[in-house]
C-alpha cells in the first residue's frame, strides 16, 4: 500500500468514525470545546433518535383500564 492509498483509507475510515455522534462528541470533549449548550443539544439529538425508532399504537377505544393498571 503506498502512501495515497494509505491517506485514503485512513481518511474512509476517519469519515466513518465521525459519523457516528458518540465519536464526535468524546472528541469535542478531548479537545476542550464540548460546552454545557453542545451538551444539551447532543442529548437532545440522541433523544430524538432514540424516539424515531419507538411507535406507541393505541387501539380506538382503547383505554388503562383494558391494560390493568
Amino acid at each position: 500500500m503506498d502512501e495515497a492509498e494509505w491517506i485514503a483509507a485512513n481518511a474512509a475510515r476517519l469519515g466513518r468514525a465521525l459519523a457516528r455522534p458518540q465519536v464526535r462528541a468524546e472528541l469535542l470533549a478531548l479537545l476542550g470545546t464540548d460546552d454545557a449548550e453542545r451538551r444539551r443539544q447532543r442529548r437532545l439529538a440522541a433523544a430524538r433518535a432514540e424516539l424515531v425508532g419507538l411507535e406507541l399504537r393505541w387501539r380506538i377505544g382503547e383505554d388503562e383500564d383494558a391494560w390493568g393498571t
